[in-house]
């Protein structure tokens, strides 16, 4: 499966698990469900060894943004929505 594939997978599912639009995923939506959700999926994608580089691009995001979700997201998790750590 190439990885562009695996992405729009990523997000679709978040999408369907935190009932966040995938275009609000995608956006650069600050509410904190949206951000929540858009963490979340960018978690996923590093976890199943998307690069961080392929992520950025995929996001439309810099290198360095995805690189301070990833290095926050356990942050993140603790003290953010609870709600995270179900999904």
């Amino acid at each position: 499966m190439c990885k562009k594939d695996l992405c729009e997978q990523i997000i679709a599912l978040v999408s369907e698990v935190t009932e966040v639009e995938a275009s609000g995923i995608m956006s650069g939506n600050k509410r904190p469900d949206v951000v929540d959700a858009r963490h979340l999926a960018i978690f996923l994608m590093l976890e199943k060894g998307v690069h961080i580089y392929r992520v950025a691009l995929f996001m439309g995001m810099t290198e360095r943004n995805v690189y301070h979700v990833k290095e926050r997201f356990e942050d993140r998790m603790r003290y953010g929505d609870p709600m995270i750590e179900n999904y």
